[in-house]
């Protein structure tokens, strides 16, 4: 079975070397992310530095984000939810740790 850090560097590998998702220039040293194969929304990256694990990321989309043995939250599969359900997950973090990036790089949420 994969651990959550097995996870985690499988999609930071992918989304590292996706190319037709620009790298946002803005990202934080410690993330967990995962690149979506479409819609407005296709970098989801927690900040895990950020993150508290108050878990209602993993209340809003248990299939997108998980709680890892350091209690802070990662991506596990970044296409298992719809667009929307992404935009709630990100709003529900009470410290803004989910960032929402579009394919160019700009930052969606938080603003």
């Amino acid at each position: 079975m994969e651990t959550a850090q097995d996870i985690m560097q499988k999609n930071n590998a992918i989304a590292e070397a996706d190319t037709s998702v620009a790298v946002p220039s803005d990202l934080p040293d410690e993330i967990s992310q995962g690149i979506t194969s479409g819609g407005e929304i296709r970098r989801i990256v927690v900040d895990r530095s950020a993150c508290i694990g108050a878990r209602p990321c993993v209340v809003a989309a248990e299939k997108l984000f998980q709680i890892d043995e350091e209690n802070l939250a990662y991506v596990v599969d970044p296409n298992s939810v719809d667009q929307d359900t992404v935009r709630v997950a990100a709003e529900s973090c009470p410290v803004l740790a989910i960032l929402l990036y579009d394919k160019d790089g700009n930052k969606i949420f938080p603003q």
